[in-house]
């Protein structure tokens, strides 16, 4: 079987991330088809340790910052991600190396073999995200690899990664997202994401809302398993931007008594220090066979990277700063103004902004608008899931001028812009990305987010088209 033919297979499948119009109904029969499959593959997930990693927000960098650290002290770790930036390899990795053309080829033959031997019903009905799952455990397997992060792709009782038994769960940050699979409140979401804890193994969580918090701790307490928390077992100090962080467990509330200073991590934002907490966490709680002292901490974390999470390009000569990042919630686009604002306050910012069908857009622009100065509404090209650049602007118009209401409402002595002046629709988001580098000045942000897609598409643009274009003219 050739690359070509590979992807192919790969891509006949139902991909439930380009619609995500599907019901969760029949799924927990999906799971037991899929784990007898994997199991007369020979058990390959079973090979390995695993550390199952749910969450809103935050699960792709806490793996990539705990693989920082696993590698640091000589772990041979696999790592399994979604979605991908440019390429589905991206999500399969070990020791930070994506699979071969050629590896993943030889073993998507197997994986085809083997599925018309078991269940011609099977080989109709497995999903891409399903089919990658299993190449990737037969991947990790046949890599030797000591240990498995495993990110799951859409909530966590349902989830086809929920097949696994890990030896570490972890839960990072919980908001409102997915709300037709995973239900409208924060304790459905958690009872969703919370279907992860395995009885007797520890969980590993930076959950602290109340409401998400008690739904969690009645799944642990029917699992009869420990579960350690950020704030409760363990805490970060302090919480800030880009000054070094500690690292301390609470006396009593954690198996191991640990204090680490001098810690960084190199994608900005206070909740990156969350995720950190829970990759150092989980470290300490695979046990005493690895070296996890300080500099092996400090080392690994400053190793964890993953691009488009509050990246910024300080540009070249006279450009202004690109700030890139793929926030598609109202909490992680709260999160991108938070962390922008840390990171460049008092500076003129342009945004760049295009969401995928079905998120909270109205949530998003709420908090995105009132710290711009320019705003181009867009969409990017690589899926048909796009929310259409005049339906945000519609959007956008009633948001600003109730902002302007309850402002005019309060006496504000600030001074308002007209949303005609401020908005601006461009269908084509490398046209407003351009155009946003036209206006702003060598002082001044440009930021792009909105979507993962977006986020790819215009990063991958500025770095061969705009970055390029201007260090050829020096």
């Amino acid at each position: 079987m050739s690359f070509e033919e590979a992807l192919n297979f790969l891509n006949s499948r139902p991909n439930f991330e380009l619609s995500r119009n599907f019901e969760t109904a029949g799924l927990l029969d999906r799971l037991v088809r899929l784990r007898q499959f994997v199991d007369y593959l020979g058990h390959s997930d079973k090979k390995y340790k695993i550390i199952h990693v749910a969450g809103t927000k935050g699960k792709g960098s806490t793996c990539v910052l705990l693989e920082g650290i696993l590698m640091e002290a000589g772990v041979s770790v696999g790592r399994f991600t979604s979605p991908h930036l440019y390429s589905f390899l991206e999500r399969v990795t070990v020791n930070g190396v994506s699979c071969s053309e050629s590896e993943f080829a030889d073993i998507m033959l197997y994986i085809r073999e083997k599925i018309n031997q078991f269940d011609l019903r099977l080989a109709k009905d497995l999903t891409f995200f399903e089919l990658l799952l299993v190449f990737a455990f037969e991947y990790f397997a046949r890599c030797s690899v000591d240990y498995v992060l495993l990110e799951v792709g859409l909530g966590g009782r349902l989830d086809a990664t929920n097949i696994c038994l890990p030896a570490v769960t972890v839960i990072a940050n919980l908001s409102f997202d997915h709300i037709e699979q995973l239900g409208p409140t924060l304790r459905d979401i958690a009872i969703e994401k919370g279907g992860i804890i395995k009885s007797g193994v520890p969980l590993v969580s930076s959950v602290c809302k109340t409401e998400p918090r008690i739904a969690l701790a009645e799944i642990i307490d029917a699992r009869k398993t420990s579960a350690y928390f950020l704030g409760d077992a363990f805490v970060v100090q302090p919480v800030t931007v880009s000054a070094p962080f500690r690292f301390q467990t609470i006396d009593g509330k954690f198996p191991v008594q640990i204090e680490i200073d001098d810690l960084n991590v190199c994608m900005p934002g206070r909740h990156q220090r969350n995720n950190a907490s829970l990759a150092i966490a989980s470290a300490f709680l695979i046990g005493n066979k690895f070296n996890f002292n300080a500099d092996v901490i400090r080392r690994g974390l400053a190793k964890g990277f993953l691009p488009a999470r509050v990246e910024v390009f300080q540009g070249v000569a006279d450009e202004p700063v690109f700030v890139v990042d793929g926030a598609h919630n109202r909490a992680s686009a709260a999160m991108f103004i938070d962390t922008l604002l840390d990171l460049f306050p008092n500076r003129r910012k342009l945004l760049v902004f295009g969401a995928t069908m079905g998120k909270d857009v109205d949530g998003m622009l709420t908090d995105l608008l009132p710290n711009f100065d320019k705003v181009f509404l867009t969409q990017y090209k690589s899926s048909s899931r796009c929310f259409p650049p005049i339906g945000l602007k519609t959007i956008a118009d009633a948001i600003l001028q109730t902002q302007s209401s309850i402002r005019y409402a309060n006496k504000s002595s600030g001074s308002d812009v007209r949303a005609s002046d401020k908005i601006e629709v461009i269908d084509d988001c490398t046209i407003a990305l351009s155009k946003c580098f036209e206006l702003a000045g060598k002082n001044d942000i440009v930021c792009a987010t909105g979507s993962i897609y977006l986020a790819a598409g215009l990063r991958n643009f500025y770095l061969n088209n705009i970055t390029k274009k201007k260090i050829d003219q020096q």
